[in-house]
């Protein structure tokens, strides 16, 4: 067993090594089970989402019933070491309230609110907030229910909590964090039989996954958010299949057919959007569909390929994006300067650097702050323009200080 092995187990890749490899790891650990170690067999329903209205006893429901246990201990576990996440950890663990309808709407209508500073702010700011409310919020999946349709809607409604704190965490750079929220929104939306938000939080670990390099990772989960994309309204497929286009993109030029094909799809299903998509993806509008399948190309655009396609895609998102969307925006002019000064047009990307600069305003994003890193590196071979030097100055003093 190698340490890529091991790694695979500690985020979860892998839950169900062979026989050998969990005697082994029990002996190691000093665990008395399986389960105690996180592993659970997934053959059973690795590819299929069902509803449980009602408890039974014995077999799947139950060990289903304490994985979803052992996700919403993860959750809280992340809380931030302070009064305020210990008092409301300590608030939800001790209620046996019935859940009922009103909290699926208040639990709704905070990932909303959370989802809109976000997109306003980025994630820095409110990363504390939103995690000590999912864990607080987690600790009542395991309490009573006023009826079965509620219990399906209560799962639905903390899965869309979850995805947003996960977002919410990766943008302020704190992966873990949001690795764990994500999987817990997975399990969530497994549980309720909601699709899209299945696709949506697997879609986020795939995200992830290309954020941080780990290419296998990010290929297997933007094709698991595809699994039955019969059942995804059109919107949602579109989204899902960027974000399988940027994993395609991120393998590079042996890909690169299938990430514009998988960019096509994106485009065309986004064109038959229908009246029933869900309420969370509303903000999703062709300035993102632009930044998204743009940033795709990005990557193969920064390993030599053609390069007008994420251009145009990255400009007409730039001019798009509405208000409310300040993180979505210099996300956008931080990487299209960075293409611009990679691809040899340095005097156009320190326009668009300057402006990309002067974009961030308010916004404290660790991607915008990791897309204006990578602006700095590339400007490296073009010192001698008047100006990229003063430039990645900005650029590295703006990110210290927002670090």
């Amino acid at each position: 067993m190698d340490a890529d092995y091991v790694g695979k187990l500690e985020r979860g890749v892998h839950r169900w090594p062979n026989k050998g490899y969990r005697d082994a790891l029990r002996a190691a650990l000093n665990a008395a089970t399986d389960r105690e170690l996180g592993f659970f067999s997934t053959r059973s329903r690795a590819a299929t989402v069902e509803t449980s209205p009602r408890y039974r006893e014995g077999g799947d429901d139950v060990e289903r019933q304490a994985f979803l246990r052992v996700l919403a201990g993860s959750v809280a576990s992340l809380t931030f070491t302070d009064p305020l996440a210990e008092f409301a950890a300590r608030t939800a663990g001790g209620s046996s309230r019935q859940v009922g309808q009103a909290d699926v709407e208040q639990v709704r209508q905070l990932a909303r609110m959370f989802a809109t500073q976000d997109h306003q702010y980025g994630g820095q700011l409110s990363s504390r907030a939103v995690i000590t409310q999912l864990a607080a919020t987690a600790e009542l999946t395991d309490g009573p229910f006023a009826n079965s349709g509620v219990r399906t809607q209560w799962f639905s409604a903390v899965a869309e909590l979850a995805d947003t704190a996960a977002g919410v965490c990766f943008d302020a750079g704190l992966h873990t964090h949001a690795e764990r929220a994500f999987r817990f929104g997975v399990g969530c939306a497994t549980e309720s039989g909601d699709w899209a938000m299945r696709a949506k939080t697997l879609s986020g670990l795939a995200n992830l996954s290309v954020h941080l390099d780990r290419t296998d990772d990010a290929l297997s989960f933007a094709e698991a958010a595809l699994v039955r994309a019969d059942r995804l309204t059109p919107k949602v497929g579109a989204m899902m299949h960027t974000r399988h286009a940027r994993a395609l993109g991120l393998v590079g030029a042996s890909r690169s057919q299938d990430c514009r094909t998988a960019v096509a799809k994106a485009e065309d299903l986004f064109t038959t959007a229908s009246d029933d998509e869900p309420v969370w993806l509303s903000h999703y509008s062709q300035a993102h569909l632009d930044r998204d399948t743009g940033r795709a190309l990005l990557y193969l655009a920064l390993n030599g390929g053609a390069h007008e396609e994420a251009q145009h895609r990255l400009q007409t998102a730039v001019a798009g994006f509405p208000e409310g969307h300040s993180r979505g925006k210099a996300l956008a002019k931080a990487n299209l300067a960075a293409l611009m000064m990679a691809r040899d047009d340095p005097h156009e990307a320190v326009t668009l650097g300057n402006d990309a600069l002067a974009s961030v305003g308010s916004v404290r994003s660790d991607r915008v702050n990791d897309a204006l890193t990578r602006l700095a590196d590339a400007a490296r071979g073009h010192r001698d323009v008047p100006g990229v030097r003063d430039l990645a100055t900005r650029v590295r003093r703006t990110v210290r200080a927002q670090t």
